[in-house]
């Protein structure tokens, strides 16, 4: 009895330890305290779901000492030691100090059910109970059971917490009653401020060592605090190396054990090395097929993620296995990384005409950008949306406007890239800070275009952005003359290539970038969503001036993505400093000639050669089909080789020329039987 008081003191200083190391989730605990004074929740379920070292069970654990506090009881059950609804049964009633010594013989499953419901609901009647249920994902068969033979008899008054990798789907989702008892709780990595705090308090203070861990873990829980550890634990360089690579290793064994199978590894490590993937790309850039139901796996697994475009790995787990596939088959990466190269060449060289693939801008310079561009945009797979100026959102813009003028200060931006570790490292003054909002009256650029001023908002809603990108024509090249910051390079243009400018209102003729304002620099989330905003606008536009501030940091960028300047400057942020303009002109054949200097930059300009034509964008029964087609057979023919239906084999060639952009079969056999002589 002695030692009683003692174990206590010890859980409670542990207690206390662990609850001052949680940061990040004050909205997750805030719910849960709102659902603690409630006696009968009409939410009976919680599903706490996310990825592997997300923070569940840490979050779970500061749930039990809220409960606790409360005067409440908690009752915590892992699934990974449950293989029965027996099993389960016995481990409440134990927690419940039933005496369980007479029924732990008990056959009937039904009649233990009974008891432990029946303890649970006198508990219920003592005081508030929660049964928190972690490591969902390893419930296996009980959880059918635990849906239809025991939660919907659990008594109205117990709140119940799932906790697993995966949300509640399936049975639980399609019923309209399921559907009415569960909230779900997704758990995400944690932001910038709380990483920094969570490092304060680990002792760990020093701006670079923050940007560094930051960069390292992208917030994700396991992975900080094991490196940060590591690091507090290493003083050399060399041991603090080696800890890095065992800690990421450690991480990665924690995700891939939902992978076993061999197979589903390799579609992981080719998924890696995309930054956005979907089943089509999968298969191009292993240069096979990839069946329909394994990529269904993929998507299922708890580190992947659905976006807009198709799917991205956790980006902590996408780096690290890059790494270890670059390390371990240097061969096999450089191949695949050079096979996703070429397909967005293509895809973008194809695109000359539409100027619609804007998205596949962005795509393509995650592989070709140099280390500046990768470091500030690509570390990190940020939601963001944009959203013209309207009436509807007219406030919040100024409200924007008139927050950034109260809250300037300076910023230091610093970035390290993940593999070379190279450090980008610039500073914003108060008056760098607020360049970017000079010459913007909203009034008067609505009335010239009212889609000319976008707003950026950010994964939350919060608006975080404020872009001024004007399309050029007829309508808008006379502001253009007159106005600051463009009204230099315009006024400058001759009469010939004014005219090709003004084309009618209802068109475009390139875009004049005015402003892209983040309300704070060093944000990188503000950072990637103004540079994937002028990249996407970049290319489709065949035509961009871009007046940025005079600033080093988005001249390097600028350069970067192979803006030239003309030899026009103006001097409308301060009437002193003499400001260049920054432009890329892809017109016509320019683009081809953009896209080889790129290509070029990188050591792949032979590569580009000997794929003159882009097959390699075509699916393994595509180029069957292409292979057939030179050959002379006719649709017929090639649908009895191939043992298709002609209406199939009508498709496929149909969908041959469209992403070769060839008019008939006539010319594609013409294209391939000179590139078979040349």
């Amino acid at each position: 009895m002695s030692l009683n008081p003692s174990k206590s003191r010890k859980n409670n200083e542990i207690d206390r330890i662990e609850q001052h190391y949680l940061v990040g989730r004050e909205k997750e605990i805030a719910f849960f305290q709102s659902r603690l004074t409630e006696q009968f929740p009409q939410e009976k379920i919680i599903n706490l779901y996310g990825t592997g070292g997300i923070g569940k069970s840490y979050l779970l654990d500061e749930f039990r000492r809220l409960t606790d506090r409360a005067g409440h009881r908690f009752l915590s059950i892992d699934c990974r030691i449950l293989r029965t609804p027996n099993d389960l049964c016995l481990q409440l009633l134990r927690l419940l100090c039933y005496p369980t010594q007479t029924i732990e013989q008990e056959a009937d499953a039904a009649r233990l059910t009974e008891i432990c419901l029946l303890a649970l609901a006198e508990s219920a009647e003592l005081g508030k109970t929660i049964l928190a249920m972690d490591t969902f994902e390893n419930s296996g068969e009980l959880e059918q059971w635990l849906r239809e033979a025991f939660f919907p008899f659990l008594d109205p008054r117990i709140l119940t917490i799932l906790s697993g990798r995966f949300p509640l789907g399936g049975l639980w989702f399609s019923s309209p009653a399921w559907r009415q008892w569960i909230h779900r709780i997704s758990l995400s990595d944690l932001d910038y401020p709380s990483v920094r705090v969570y490092l304060e308090r680990s002792g760990i203070k020093q701006e670079i060592a923050v940007q560094d861990m930051w960069a390292k873990t992208k917030g994700h829980p396991l992975t900080l605090s094991l490196l940060a550890a590591a690091a507090l634990a290493n003083a050399s360089p060399k041991d603090l190396f080696m800890g890095d690579n065992a800690v990421f290793s450690h991480v990665v064994a924690v995700w891939f054990k939902e992978v076993p199978d061999i197979g589903m590894k390799e579609l992981v490590e080719a998924a890696a090395i995309l930054r956005v993937f979907n089943q089509e790309l999968l298969a191009h850039v292993l240069n096979k097929e990839v069946p329909s139901e394994e990529f269904r796996r993929l998507c299922q697994y708890s580190f992947v993620q659905r976006v807009d475009r198709g799917w991205v790995l956790h980006d902590l787990l996408r780096e690290a296995v890059q790494d270890e596939v670059r390390l371990r088959v240097p061969d096999f990466y450089e191949t695949l990384w050079k096979r996703c190269v070429l397909y967005y060449y293509n895809k973008l060289r194809s695109s000359v005409r539409k100027r619609t693939m804007s998205w596949e801008n962005a795509e393509w310079f995650y592989y070709i950008g140099n280390q500046l561009i990768q470091s500030l945009f690509y570390q990190q797979s940020i939601q963001h949306h944009f959203e013209p100026l309207t009436l509807a959102n007219w406030a919040d813009a100024e409200h924007y406007i008139e927050q950034r003028y109260l809250h300037v200060k300076e910023y230091s931006v610093q970035r390290i890239h993940p593999v070379t570790k190279e450090i980008f490292n610039y500073r914003y003054t108060v008056e760098d800070s607020l360049n970017g909002l000079k010459h913007i009256h909203l009034e008067e650029l609505y009335a010239l275009d009212p889609n000319c001023v976008k707003l950026a908002r950010d994964a939350g809603g919060n608006l975080c952005g404020l872009f001024v990108i004007i399309s050029i024509n007829a309508h808008t090249i006379g502001y253009l003359q007159t106005h600051s910051l463009s009204a230099a390079y315009f006024s400058s243009l001759p009469e010939s290539k004014l005219n090709e400018l003004k084309v009618p209102g209802n068109q475009r003729s390139g875009y004049f970038v005015k402003t892209l304002d983040v309300s704070n620099p060093s944000d990188e989330a503000m950072m990637q969503a103004s540079g994937i905003a002028f990249i996407t606008h970049m290319l489709s536009a065949g035509f961009v001036v871009s007046a940025p501030p005079p600033h080093p940091l988005p001249r390097d960028i600028l350069l970067s993505l192979g803006c030239q300047i003309p030899d026009v400057v103006h001097y409308d942020y301060d009437d002193a400093t003499p400001t260049p303009y920054y432009v890329i002109d892809t017109r016509g054949n320019k683009l081809q000639d953009y896209l080889k200097q790129m290509i070029t930059a990188i050591g792949l300009a032979e590569e580009i050669e000997e794929t003159s034509l882009p097959q390699h964008s075509l699916t393994i029964r595509e180029r069957e089909v292409v292979d057939l087609l030179i050959k002379g057979c006719s649709n017929a023919e090639i649908a009895d080789r191939l043992f298709l239906s002609e209406t199939t084999v009508k498709k496929h060639v149909s969908h041959i020329l469209k992403k070769l952009n060839i008019k008939n079969r006539v010319h594609l056999i013409r294209q391939y039987t000179e590139r078979a002589k040349n």
